[in-house]
């Protein structure tokens, strides 16, 4: 009788699928501020992309302790009422790599014709300043007769599209 010995390949783990099935349960169980939540499935949406691109930074995503509430939680530490987009990449990577950067590269597509003179010609238009409320009158005494209701407003025409302009952030 033989001895049939079967070794198996040692395989690695698949680092992308743990790693989104982890951010998927850590945004089901996501703990944080209205800031925080504000951002939490963008940036559960963002790691997972990254996980996808990067098994090796799937594995970093996967094995540390940190979750994703504690990411959204440093990415919005300090922030005020305002972040902007790259801020948001920036800190979501560095909650995982604290070494790394987040650089973005803006292609411009434009289709169309350009302006013609007579419209490159126009000056801006600039927004109509919001009207004052009126001073308030002393309480008028109640009369019998009841006012007649405002007469309501036209609807407004929308202005033209504009010629599209596509911005690919990536």
């Amino acid at each position: 009788m033989e001895n049939i010995v079967n070794i198996q390949d040692h395989q690695e783990p698949d680092y992308p699928v743990l790693a989104a099935e982890k951010i998927a349960a850590e945004l089901k169980d996501f703990s944080g501020g209205n800031k925080e939540k504000a951002i939490s499935k963008f940036a559960a949406s963002e790691l997972t992309h990254y996980c996808e691109q990067s098994p090796k930074f799937a594995e970093v995503v996967y094995k540390t302790r940190r979750t994703l509430s504690d990411c959204c939680a440093q990415v919005m530490k300090g922030t005020g009422n305002y972040v902007s987009d790259i801020d948001v990449y920036r800190g979501i990577v560095r909650a995982y790599f604290p070494n790394a950067d987040v650089k973005f590269l803006m292609n411009i597509e434009i289709n169309g014709a350009a302006p013609s003179e007579e419209e490159m010609a126009k000056p801006p238009e600039k927004p109509k300043p919001k009207p004052k409320p009126a001073p308030k009158k002393p309480a008028e005494k109640a009369t019998a007769r009841a006012k007649p209701a405002p007469a309501k407003p036209e609807p407004k025409k929308k202005p033209e599209q504009p010629e599209m302009i596509q911005l690919t952030l990536f």
